[in-house]
């Protein structure tokens, strides 16, 4: 493939992967209500289905936790491919604490809304699944 061809490539499968990263991450205004808070949800209520439903909330942030940290990990690996043509090997400790602590304070927010009762397992929204 001509290198120009192969650059081009390149910055489209990099570019994908910072976009899927982008509506991951807490970046986007939108995601938490449309993507992380749903899949956690649904991920988190799959999870107390095969276990106990009072490891709900624990579930739940974790889930939500995990979304965005790897929000944040593929606008890193999509904006390297994208710019440098090349996947990142390894981050750095020092990057993934910082994705852990920007998440890690959006977290705190969910969570707060899941101890307040805003958020209950599918379960307990529809008895019917019992």
């Amino acid at each position: 493939m001509p290198k120009s061809k192969a650059k081009a490539k390149d910055r489209v499968e990099g570019g994908i992967i910072a976009f899927i990263g982008y509506i991951l991450s807490p970046l986007s205004w939108w995601n938490d209500v449309f993507v992380n808070i749903p899949i956690s949800y649904v991920l988190a209520s799959i999870t107390v289905f095969f276990i106990s439903k009072e490891y709900f909330p624990i579930a739940f942030i974790v889930y939500y936790n995990f979304t965005n940290v790897l929000g944040f990990i593929l606008m890193h690996i999509g904006t390297e491919k994208a710019i440098k043509g090349k996947t990142v090997e390894t981050l750095s400790k020092k990057t993934i604490i910082k994705y852990i602590v920007v998440s890690v304070f959006y977290t705190l927010l969910v969570y707060a809304l899941a101890s307040l009762g805003f958020l209950e397992p599918v379960q307990e929204v529809l008895p019917s699944i019992k």
